[in-house]
């Protein structure tokens, strides 16, 4: 593995150095103000701002570039063929659809349309949200490139070089930021690797929704199974989230890393249902590329040196300086409490309404939206997922004792009752049904390319009862509260409780208060847009 020599690495380090600056203090802002207020006028001014730039030669090799058309063109994807939501005016939800796919193939060709397109998808679409958080950022930092490389116009190979290094601090801090709280959740840094029963988030996600077409006797097999190689399990997620420290010694070895993160998360998705596979394209797609890159393109994106620029980008990622991955990292835990929905149809059969039918709130409704329905206190996160290992464990020794877990809800949990919050629910599911009885149409796709439509990324589309997917109207929708736990010493699932928290009769007129409710009821129902 031969250094670079010194100048050559000192002019990737300062492009790499004024990158990061321009993302963190020029594109960052920007892209915040105007998905907040994605106003023409706004846009168009940011747009023209930057527009003389693009008169300069910014040498973006080949495959880099088809990387960037790639990305666009997933998230792209993903943005225009998401459901809409019916609650609002459809007409305005088809024109930005309509706006972002022209942009998407205006940024493939001309690079400041990128601004107006990010702008668009995280504001007016909903693009900004967890699972697509890192493919955003790397078109940030791409875009943050541009800007630099037209300004200061640095040689081809350091430029090249410095966006190698850029794009892969980007992706690989996403993993670095989770193993480094996993290292804080205990005394020492391995005792998450020494101590989490990870076989338990597999157990809750089945419990949330998670693959249940297998019979609980299959998944009680392989949990046991599974117990088995906890520990193995956790030190080699702790070594792959880890290794983009690393990474950049050498090309293969950044290679290497990328795909081992991406089938890391494909296990993920095997075990828990949740499915990054923005991530997992966008890892793909820049191993791909970076082993495409011809040799003389990318010579200080390598060595000790650049691993250690690289270092110190991630270290920063980490302490949430530049962009702030999530820190993902927690106990597992056996029990779990859930709200779930349930629609009586005209034709008198009941169905389960799962989080892929809620589009484009699946995330929301997969997740733990609903807690403020019921006055139970609440333990845990997602999937049951908690923060302090002593409860983790008082959890396992209730044994599903219904006493010991009330107790331990009245000493640890947290009601999230909300009157206010319940309403404007009510009114979001009571117009949303009454307008798809109507006919008011979800998709933007046709029914006969219904199956073109992006994936979502929590996959909690079964239950209890057959899934309801639209093929009779909606006369009555009943919310339930459900605690389910698993129990380790016998294998088996027991449900704790299930009662009606909430029910909702379609056949009865709404009055005027829940009417004009309704336009802001899906805020309610759903997405918060995290902080670009």
């Amino acid at each position: 593995m031969s250094t670079p020599l010194a100048p050559s690495y000192m002019a990737t380090a300062a492009v790499v150095a004024a990158v990061v600056a321009c993302y963190r203090l020029g594109v960052s802002p920007t892209v915040r103000a105007l998905a907040r207020h994605p106003t023409p006028l706004a846009v168009g001014a940011a747009v023209a701002v930057i527009a003389p730039l693009a008169l300069r030669t910014s040498p973006l090799p080949g495959p880099l570039r088809w990387f960037i058309v790639f990305l666009i063109s997933l998230l792209t994807w993903r943005g225009v063929t998401s459901d809409y939501d019916v609650t609002e005016p459809i007409g305005p939800q088809r024109r930005d659809k309509l706006l972002l796919l022209f942009l998407a193939v205006a940024s493939c060709l001309w690079a400041p349309a990128l601004l107006a397109w990010i702008a668009v998808s995280c504001g007016r679409l909903r693009g900004w949200q967890h699972h697509a958080m890192m493919p955003v950022r790397l078109l940030k930092a791409y875009l943050a490139w541009f800007l630099v490389t037209a300004v200061l116009a640095p040689p081809s190979s350091d430029s090249t070089a410095g966006l190698v290094l850029v794009l892969g601090c980007v992706s690989l801090s996403h993993y670095v930021k989770p193993v480094w709280s996993k290292a804080r959740l205990g005394p020492r840094p391995w005792s998450w690797a020494w101590h989490n029963r990870t076989h338990y988030l597999v157990a809750s996600a089945y419990s949330w929704g998670w693959a249940r077409f297998l019979p609980s006797r299959t998944v009680s097999r392989l949990l046991r199974r599974a117990g088995v190689i906890d520990r193995p399990v956790n030190v080699l997620t702790m070594v792959v989230e880890a290794a983009g420290l690393v990474a950049f010694l050498d090309r293969r070895l950044l290679i290497a890393i990328l795909v081992a993160t991406a089938l890391f998360n494909l296990v993920v998705a095997i075990a828990s249902g949740i499915l990054f596979w923005e991530n997992v394209a966008a890892n793909i797609g820049l191993a791909a590329a970076v082993a495409l890159l011809p040799g003389t393109d990318h010579g200080t994106a390598f060595g000790w040196p650049a691993a250690l620029v690289a270092l110190a980008v991630i270290l920063l990622s980490v302490a949430d300086l530049l962009w702030q991955p999530w820190h993902l990292g927690w106990w597992d835990a056996p029990f779990t409490a859930r709200v779930h929905w349930q629609v009586e149809t005209a034709s008198g059969a009941t169905r389960g309404l799962y989080n892929d039918y809620m589009c484009p709130y699946e995330r929301e409704f997969g997740r733990v939206e609903g807690y403020f329905l019921t006055d139970e206190p609440v333990l845990h996160g997602h999937l049951g997922i908690v923060w302090d290992r002593r409860l983790r464990d008082l959890l396992v020794q209730a044994g599903g004792d219904p006493d010991r877990l009330h107790a331990l809800k009245q000493t640890y949990g947290r009601p999230h009752r909300d009157e206010e919050r319940s309403a404007e629910h009510v009114a979001f599911l009571t117009t949303m049904f009454t307008r798809l009885n109507a006919g008011t149409r979800k998709s933007p796709l046709p029914r006969w390319l219904h199956h073109l439509k992006a994936p979502g990324g929590q996959l909690y589309r079964w239950g209890d009862l057959p899934a309801y997917c639209g093929e009779d109207p909606v006369r009555h929708i009943t919310v339930r509260y459900v605690e389910r736990c698993y129990l380790p010493e016998t294998g088996d699932f027991v449900t704790l409780a299930d009662r009606v928290v909430r029910e909702i009769d379609l056949s009865a007129p709404m009055t005027d208060q829940e009417n004009t409710s309704c336009a802001r009821s899906s805020s309610t129902a759903a997405p918060t847009s995290e902080s670009c």
